[in-house]
């Protein structure tokens, strides 16, 4: 790896990202040699910036909101957990082709089970939002044995249609669990109690926005977890918290988590993770 590889995350916004530091962080563990850049892409630009991204000798890409969904239409190759996410958050160039993989779930999932030591099984789970995001998640929970998953979004519509797309993709042969969609309401949100909160929308990067939650949402869980990471607690983590909360977690460690699966797509190499975790940039 003696010339640079050329590396880069894209979406909008992408002034927060931490991507460039956490690869420069694991490329370090190794010696190797890489160029991170972080671009503003929007859907409109996405696929003339990805032609130019590799044809100029780009090897990986991470993908970032809002563009999970738009970016599998420009791929030649799309892997079984980017197919059942309908969203990916990685493209890589193998064999002059460009492949797609979702490594969200898998860091999301490492994240709770292994680092915060939280298990996933026969718990009941409310993710809210139906975007990419949330996409990107919820086959690598299913695959946990969770009791119960219930999907709550503003426009209740999407939620429904990305319960089917699950349900038309997703092998739940076997498995006890209980799927159900619907809209942000109190009624949707109140009619069961959970032991975990996925907060999946982009709402914790719109500074002093909340989702309006009912306080009664929060009544006996134990834990709550925010996709966005933030060096502050995002809003959904201090209402979790005013609300009676026990623990709470921002994206910080699925960020690294995912982070070094698709570095290892990107470069066959496998990086420690635990001092990020421990000391997260600045």
């Amino acid at each position: 790896m003696d010339k640079k590889m050329k590396l880069a995350v894209i979406g909008k916004p992408i002034g927060h990202s931490k991507s460039p530091e956490i690869h420069q962080h694991f490329a370090n563990q190794f010696d190797a040699k890489i160029e991170f850049r972080k671009d503003e892409v929007t859907s409109e630009t996405l696929a003339t910036w990805l032609a130019d991204f590799f044809k100029d000798g780009g090897k990986g890409v991470s993908i970032t909101l809002p563009l999970k969904e738009a970016a599998l239409n420009y791929v030649d190759e799309i892997s079984d957990r980017a197919r059942l996410a309908s969203a990916c958050n990685v493209i890589y160039a193998k064999d002059e082709k460009l492949f797609a993989d979702c490594t969200d779930g898998f860091g999301l999932v490492k994240d709770i089970e292994e680092n915060l030591k939280v298990s996933l099984k026969d718990k009941k789970i409310l993710i809210l939002g139906a975007g990419g995001a949330a996409r990107g998640i919820i086959p690598s929970i299913i695959e946990k044995d969770p009791a119960s998953l219930k999907i709550a979004n503003r426009t209740e519509s999407k939620a429904l249609l990305l319960k089917e797309d699950l349900e038309g993709k997703v092998d739940l042969k076997g498995k006890s669990l209980i799927v159900e969609a619907g809209g942000l309401t109190d009624d949707f949100l109140l009619a069961d109690s959970y032991d975990l909160v996925i907060n999946s929308t982009a709402v914790s990067t719109q500074a002093g926005k909340s989702l309006g939650l009912p306080k009664a949402l929060f009544k006996g869980i134990n834990f709550t977890y925010d996709l966005f990471y933030s060096a502050e607690k995002t809003l959904f983590m201090q209402e979790s918290l005013e609300n009676g909360v026990e623990k709470v977690s921002d994206g910080w460690g699925m960020l690294v988590e995912q982070g070094a699966e698709s570095f290892r797509l990107w470069t066959n190499l496998i990086p420690d993770t635990s001092r990020l975790l421990e000391k997260p940039i600045d």
